[in-house]
């Protein structure tokens, strides 16, 4: 760990990230680090003790409560969620009375997955927020493909509350954070008051500042809109799941049937997407390219904070880091490398490079591809496509409009890198129709519709 301890230190001011904590978990043993401030104006130190937000891994969170929630006969993986919530409407009245929670926790179920609008901050925000649903529509057919969906978090979130008898913030605390031993996770900026916290920052590395904006809404919860925790938190997390259930202090808070459910393959994914396969919520891997799934996990982002999760059972490893800004990705990737090759014998595979010369029919590409959170504009620039993605209204407080040059990989492959980073992205462009146009593109693990010609 002193290698890794030292690269933290070391590569934060590259990668423009104010703070970071890390946590690890090898050779039963934990170590801890960080480095940088909590909050550019402040210039609080981080400590090992600083919650930050973990956004996305709080779906995790959610995948072990239903399944809690299975065990106990309370819930189903495969009936219509509308046996609890006879009132579920959506604009397609179809998949509104056929979606399941197994599509919602695999995101099979289409429905537009960015939707953030805030319905309030009270204990019933959350069936609030479930009630606006009514007009949303699909980015893509139930069942056809995935695409990450936090929309489909939020109502899983609901059926938890419906089915299990309390509201979104007892539950989470009473069935997983206080029998797991981590009282310092916090759903309400009441409870992480009590600790040092991160505050986000946005902006381009060198060029951050504070974000205006603390939480995305709280009627997001679910999905992770509020979630904070320290590194070491989520490690213990990490290591119930690992043991199939079993925390750390013996408390058993899933079954072991329940924890392998999480981590066996739902959705594969296009080949060389940043995620292998989907299980129920987990994000998984194959490293080694044997063609089975050895890492598991899941990223969070919220505005201006980043965290990842990655957990190898072969070898009883865990890494977690969380940050509050600046180019996070290009720091995980360096200590991931660093971390799973010096204790697991794998690491995280590389995007491919793009192929030179290789030919291409841009036609078959250009277009405007959207989804309710942006739309991005391919174009063809002397025979090299351009993708301009142009964020909502709601989501530009996030990222601003940015042009990204894409280069093949394959006929369905093209990848890119946008300004002010250093990690590439890909660009799948799939179900082409009887021209062969693309009618989908599938980036950053969400798909967008072909929408314009």
């Amino acid at each position: 760990m002193s290698n890794l301890s030292h690269l933290l230190k070391d590569r934060l001011d590259h990668y423009g990230v104010p703070g970071a904590a890390l946590a690890v978990w090898s050779g039963g043993k934990l170590t801890e680090a960080s480095a940088g401030v909590a909050n550019l104006n402040t210039r609080v130190p981080v400590s090992t003790d600083t919650l930050f937000q973990i956004g996305s891994i709080t779906k995790l969170y959610v995948a072990v409560m239903c399944l809690q929630l299975v065990e106990q006969g309370k819930l189903t993986l495969d009936d219509p969620i509308r046996r609890w919530l006879p009132d579920f409407k959506l604009a397609d009245e179809n998949v509104a009375a056929n979606v399941t929670l197994r599509h919602l926790l695999t995101h099979q179920s289409g429905i537009e997955g960015d939707y953030f609008e805030d319905a309030g901050r009270g204990e019933d925000r959350i069936g609030k927020f479930v009630g606006m649903l009514t007009n949303l529509t699909q980015v893509h057919p139930l069942d056809e493909m995935f695409s990450y969906c936090n929309t489909g978090f939020v109502v899983a979130g609901r059926l938890i509350e419906v089915a299990g008898g309390q509201g979104w913030d007892k539950a989470i605390r009473g069935r997983i954070a206080k029998p797991l031993g981590t009282p310092a996770f916090s759903t309400l900026p009441e409870q992480a008051m009590r600790y040092l916290t991160a505050i986000g920052h946005l902006g381009a590395p060198g060029k951050l500042a504070v974000t205006p904006i603390t939480y995305l809404a709280q009627s997001n919860a679910p999905a992770g809109a509020m979630s904070m925790a320290s590194a070491r938190d989520i490690v213990t997390f990490a290591r119930m799941l690992m043991d199939n259930g079993l925390a750390p202090n013996g408390a058993r808070i899933m079954s072991e049937a329940s924890a392998k459910a999480m981590h066996t393959r739902s959705v594969t994914c296009p080949r060389h997407m940043n995620i292998d396969a989907i299980g129920l919520a987990s994000f998984m891997w194959d490293w080694d390219g044997d063609n089975a799934f050895d890492t598991f996990g899941h990223d969070g982002s919220t505005i201006g904070q980043a965290a990842w999760l990655r957990f190898h059972p072969k070898s009883g490893s865990v890494f977690v880091l969380l940050t509050n800004g600046g180019n996070g990705k290009g720091l995980v990737h360096e200590l991931m490398d660093e971390f799973f090759s010096a204790n697991a014998g794998v690491k995280p595979t590389d995007v491919p490079s793009p192929v030179a010369g290789l030919k291409f029919d841009a036609a078959r590409y250009v277009g405007a591809y959207a989804n309710v959170m942006e739309t991005v504009d391919v174009s063809d620039e002397g025979g090299a496509l351009v993708a301009t993605i142009i964020p909502s209204p709601a989501a530009s407080v996030i990222a601003g409009t940015r042009r990204v040059p894409l280069a093949p990989v394959n006929e369905e492959l093209f990848v890119g890198v946008a300004p002010g980073y250093t990690e590439t992205a890909t660009y799948h462009f799939l179900k082409p129709d009887a021209a062969g146009h693309a009618q989908y593109l599938h980036s950053g693990v969400r798909a967008h519709r072909r929408v314009q010609s």
